[in-house]
């Protein structure tokens, strides 16, 4: 009942091609199967072509088609490729959920990869679930990838007492809105403002947004579902 999606090439090829960093081979494997390569789709693909060509995207796509890899594989071959280079401790990426039940599965999502090796890469949750410790220890030792809500966001540019965390932030690289569709009206709106506050806040000239969304339409020819998505 769901719809195909074509399976396109391996993770471990791009990582040995140089499309992704190296290292991505052995952190992307799957949790089932981690001695055979990982399929990705097509959608996963272009994704990761569009990240490495510093363009901002959005990803519409059904239910169980992989959109946090989207992300998540350009993200960690970014700062794996940053950090040989650059070994200063900063954010360079921050995912905002809408709800913090979704933040707290894509962390496990994520960890449950990094685990498969030891990359140095570092995620952080921030989304006001943290007690004083944690908060504090965020804020010493940024995460390379920062987990959050746009209410937490929000407030975290206002806060004197969280100044820290942003000035970890400067320079902000990527920034994802995982279900894009529920930003609508004025929400939306101010999650726009929130967005343009961010940049200008962080400097973040060279910012690549990425938007995720399983909204689906049906009834019509193809192309008319296509265009409906997106718009």
């Amino acid at each position: 009942i769901n719809p195909c999606y074509k399976l396109s090439r391996t993770v471990q090829d791009l990582a040995s091609s140089g499309v992704l960093y190296p290292l991505c081979g052995d952190i992307f494997r799957s949790p089932d199967k981690p001695e055979e390569p990982m399929w990705l789709y097509e959608h996963q693909l272009q994704a990761i072509d569009n990240a490495s060509k510093n363009r901002s995207f959005v990803v519409t796509t059904g239910t169980g088609s992989g959109k946090s890899l989207c992300f998540f594989i350009p993200i960690v071959s970014r700062i794996l490729r940053e950090k040989e280079t650059d070994k200063t401790r900063r954010t360079r990426a921050i995912i905002l959920y809408p709800m913090n039940a979704l933040a707290n599965s894509q962390l496990e999502e994520i960890e449950k990869y990094l685990k498969n090796v030891d990359s140095g890469i570092t995620v952080g949750r921030y989304t006001g679930q943290e007690k004083g410790p944690q908060r504090e220890y965020l804020q010493e030792n940024p995460p390379d990838i920062l987990l959050t809500n746009y209410m937490m966001l929000e407030l975290v540019l206002m806060r004197p007492n969280d100044r820290p965390l942003i000035e970890n932030c400067w320079g902000l690289e990527f920034l994802v809105l995982d279900e894009l569709h529920t930003y609508r009206g004025r929400q939306g709106a101010d999650v726009a403002m929130l967005v343009r506050r961010l940049r200008s806040q962080l400097h973040a000239d060279n910012l690549i947004c990425i938007g995720t969304s399983a909204t689906m339409a049906s009834g019509g020819t193809r192309q008319d579902q296509q265009e409906v998505v997106a718009r």
